[in-house]
């Protein structure tokens, strides 16, 4: 893993609560996104419709406001407040998606040796998916409750043998839900290219350039998934 210390490191030499979560184990559990994924990871909450953060006993609660702005930082990790979310370890208000992703590097707790003042909960990862030698394609289809479905393709070309390739992946996500008329509806696009000239190879050494991009589109109305709050009876039953 490079979580941790940026290194190529075995996770038992890391000194951090690194969880990686492969893309094998995304396809299983069918996750997307933070709010589909934190359910199923060790010592994290996240709030939506499909979340699993009650917070019943002990006041605390998620800012319901940040899953319209922002739901990708509704979360809450070892109880504590929400993690920081990176992409290609750099900080980022961009929610990723499962479309393009190769890992996904949850880090449990503060890491000032990577991240100086960070979080106290820790960082979620998105790695985003590099264009590699090898051909290869993928459709995927999905359809849910409520009229919702998501369709991506991700496809990836050698265009010189071992010197040139290119990524392309695609993405449309309509999710509809219970509550009328909330929506969430999500338009991607992202391409990578990888070259590593072969007349800049000498023995071992070689030299690479590596390029991404990414252009998306979201427009929802998410629906509320918290009761209204009620501050003005203890206001009168305490005499003011």
């Amino acid at each position: 893993t490079l979580a941790g210390n940026r290194l190529n490191t075995e996770l038992r030499d890391v000194g951090n609560a690194v969880q990686v979560i492969t893309p094998q184990l995304l396809r299983d559990i069918g996750a997307t996104s933070n709010e589909s994924l934190l359910q199923y990871t060790t010592g994290t909450e996240v709030g939506s419709i499909q979340g699993n953060f009650a917070g019943l006993g002990d006041g605390a609660q998620l800012n319901e406001n940040d899953s319209f702005k922002s739901p990708n930082s509704n979360t809450r990790v070892r109880g504590l407040a929400a993690a920081d979310n990176a992409r290609d370890y750099f900080l980022t208000d961009i929610p990723w998606d499962g479309y393009n992703i190769d890992r996904i590097a949850l880090q449990r707790g503060p890491n000032s040796i990577m991240f100086g003042q960070g979080s106290p909960a820790g960082l979620i990862n998105a790695s985003t998916q590099g264009a590699a030698f090898r051909n290869s394609g993928e459709i995927d289809v999905r359809f849910g409750s409520y009229g919702s479905n998501r369709a991506s393709l991700n496809l990836n070309r050698e265009l010189v043998d071992d010197e040139l390739a290119v990524r392309v992946a695609l993405l449309h996500d309509d999710e509809k839900f219970k509550q009328k008329p909330a929506f969430d509806e999500d338009q991607r696009l992202y391409g990578a290219v990888r070259w590593e000239p072969g007349f800049l190879k000498r023995g071992r050494a070689r030299t690479i350039f590596k390029a991404n991009y990414e252009h998306g589109e979201i427009d929802s109305n998410r629906p509320r998934t918290l009761p209204p709050y009620d501050f003005i009876t203890p206001w009168f039953l305490s005499g003011t």
